[in-house]
């Protein structure tokens, strides 16, 4: 092998290359390749490793932090229902609920006073604390009471329909550790956590099982669950070995991975690394949670979990790519043996950054020196064919500008509304005091109680002097007024660009041309609209079908453009008639027109052939948008020198899309 590698350098040694440029190159090229290569391998690798290792660092604090949230509230739990159970009157309730109840005979008279007694306390201290139920059992494991009158009153748990369940196991423990316990059972996809104790009266005399919303537990999931990062999921083990997902439906067999891995956590050996399940590789952490009996696991998936590496190898190997396509440019500039052609390209560049596109070299040669600058020649072609592309890119780039400008626009007197509605607010509270205080006046005034009217004429007096309340009145005046001037503003910034989401907002009528074309053209705000002067060709008879505000914006907009197109003088003829099944509008303007290249763009959002301030180029844009959504179409012929004429045309039904 040595041999070989020995022997494909001393070929690379002696290999004679065609041109000195190539030489230099080649060798300028692995000089810097090689040591780059090395760097970025080496780095990558080790930026993995590291972003892997702080990715199970995060997994495993998040896991020990769940473990203690989750304590803490099991332990708050069931040191609640200790306390509530240790209650008189809890006592009180079991003994008296005991005494009335009767299978055969549940709902009877004397339940229903022991549950008039006791209703309205345990109901409001249920829903209090998030229950789902509140249950008194009895020694014989009845179920003598239950808050929300669910299936399980008059329930006995130690019946073999309850075997094995966490309510009979909650039961039986409470009785035999004579105190506060927790059981989590699985009923479904929901998992449930059963907390008892017993209530002692100098004797074991029963139980209270209180039953929480599966959210007691499950929120601490969706407060650190963030499924755009990671998933939690609390697994409890089942009675085959196996684990199932306590709020899911998740489930491991015993003897899988997972089941292993979780099986060796519940019993304190906490794990985190990786694994390959769930249809892809993911990073997990598991650890027990003694409080619920169960396994709390915490997964991501490694590809999101190492995206950034995966952006960051992208950007290190297009700095590598640079580097070489910056020592490729040297090694060629180096090469050459003639100044004056090298300074004639140096110059043509030069030409090139500054904005001239029409930059040329004239170097005419077979060596290498002859091949760059065909290269450049047609580099210089290529920028030339695709400045308007960029120049439209450029344009559409600045709608992210001017959508920040209008944010900034709306947000200015929205702050001066909102805080003159706060003020406003509180000025209403005195008005509805001085409202009630002129009611009680004029009563005082129809009953000819002089005593009470005095009174409430002194109260009126005095409100008057602590409240202001001409300062009152001047200071609402003001504000009504400023608000209304603000939001007449925000609906003017927002109206201005509005069109576009409100096309599917209004209604279709039918509407005469006679009258809305005329309106159309009286809503052009242009100084030249005096100059022109506009003929109309109305030959439609019956009314057509579509949505008034919009298409009348739509007319505006295009004869916007043609009396600015007539510049000092000229004629807007307006031409409307049917043609068949379909409405045809035509706008014919005298003006100055426009050339081929232009009309290809005339519908594209912020396109225009005016000087800056002479429009934005959303006019036609606007216009395509609203008759495309009627159904229609919209053309525009031009001739430079001759005019234009916009078509439009409609169906008959005026069916909007």
């Amino acid at each position: 092998m040595l041999q070989r590698l020995r022997k494909l350098l001393r070929s690379i040694q002696d290999y004679q290359f065609r041109s000195m440029q190539a030489r230099m190159l080649v060798w300028m090229m692995l000089l810097v390749l090689l040591p780059v290569l090395l760097l970025v391998g080496i780095g990558m690798t080790y930026a993995e490793n590291r972003l892997a290792q702080n990715m199970m660092d995060d997994l495993e604090e998040l896991t020990q932090r769940l473990q203690r949230e989750v304590d803490l509230a099991v332990v708050a739990q069931v040191e609640d229902v200790r306390i509530f159970s240790r209650s008189p009157y809890i006592q009180s309730a079991m003994v008296d609920f005991s005494a009335v109840y009767d299978v055969k005979e549940l709902y009877s008279m004397d339940y229903q006073d022991q549950q008039d007694r006791y209703w309205s306390y345990l109901a409001f201290y249920a829903e209090k604390h998030g229950l789902t139920d509140l249950l008194f059992v009895n020694l014989k494991g009845d179920v003598v009471y239950s808050a929300s009158q669910s299936d399980l009153y008059g329930a006995n748990l130690t019946h073999v329909d309850y075997s094995g369940t966490a309510m009979q196991r909650a039961f039986q423990q409470a009785l035999w550790q004579m105190d506060s316990v927790i059981e989590v059972g699985i009923s479904g996809s929901e998992g449930f956590a059963f907390m008892a104790s017993p209530i002692l009266n100098q004797q074991l005399i029963g139980v209270v099982v209180r039953i929480p919303a599966p959210s007691t537990i499950r929120q601490f999931l969706t407060i650190n669950n963030d499924s755009s990062k990671q998933v939690l999921s609390i697994y409890h083990k089942d009675s085959d070995g196996g684990f199932n997902e306590l709020f899911g439906d998740g489930h491991f067999d015993r003897g899988t991975l997972l089941s292993r891995i979780l099986s060796a956590a519940y019993l304190g050996r906490d794990f985190t690394g990786s694994v390959n399940e769930w249809g892809g590789a993911w990073l997990i952490s598991a650890r027990a949670l003694p409080a619920l009996d169960a396994v709390v696991l915490v997964r991501r998936e490694k590809s999101m979990a190492l995206a950034a590496i995966t952006d960051l190898q992208f950007s290190a190997w297009g700095v590598t790519l640079i580097i070489l396509f910056l020592v490729f440019l040297v090694s060629r500039h180096v090469s050459g043996n003639l100044v004056a052609p090298v300074k004639e390209l140096s110059d043509n560049l030069e030409k090139i950054a500054r904005g001239d596109r029409h930059a040329r070299s004239q170097v005419e040669r077979q060596d290498e020196l002859g091949a760059l600058a065909t290269q450049f020649n047609g580099m210089a072609q290529s920028l030339r064919s695709t400045q308007a592309q960029l120049l439209q890119s450029e344009k559409m780039a600045s709608i992210g500008h001017l959508a920040a400008g209008v944010a900034h626009e709306i947000n200015n007197p929205m702050s001066v509304v909102t805080s003159n509605m706060d003020t406003m607010h509180q000025y209403s509270k005195i008005y509805v005091q001085l409202v009630d205080m002129y009611d009680r006046c004029v009563k005082a005034a129809m009953e000819n109680d002089r005593i009470g009217y005095e009174d409430i004429n002194r109260e009126l007096v005095e409100f008057q002097k602590k409240e202001d309340i001409n300062f009152v009145n001047h200071d609402m005046k003001d504000l009504l007024e400023e608000s209304l001037a603000g939001l007449a503003r925000v609906k003017n910034i927002v109206g201005s660009l509005g069109v576009f989401s409100e096309l599917d907002k209004s209604d279709e009528q039918l509407v005469d041309l006679n009258e809305c074309l005329p309106r159309a053209i009286s809503q052009v705000n242009s100084p030249l609209i005096e100059r022109v002067k506009v003929h109309y060709a109305i030959d439609i008879k019956q009314p057509v079908r579509f949505k008034y505000e919009q298409m009348c914006k739509a007319f505006t907009a295009i004869a916007d453009n043609a009396i600015k197109a007539c510049a000092q003088k000229g004629e807007l003829h307006i031409r409307a008639y049917q043609c068949g099944p379909k409405t045809l509008i035509e706008f014919h303007d005298s003006g100055t027109g426009m050339e081929d290249k232009h009309l290809v763009h005339v519908f594209d959002p912020f396109y225009t052939t005016r000087p800056v301030g002479g429009g934005v180029g959303l006019g036609l844009s606007i216009a395509h948008s609203i008759i495309e959504a009627h159904g229609g179409s919209i053309k525009v012929m031009s001739k430079l020198g001759k005019g234009t004429k916009v078509q439009i045309v409609l169906p008959s039904s005026g069916k909007a899309a």
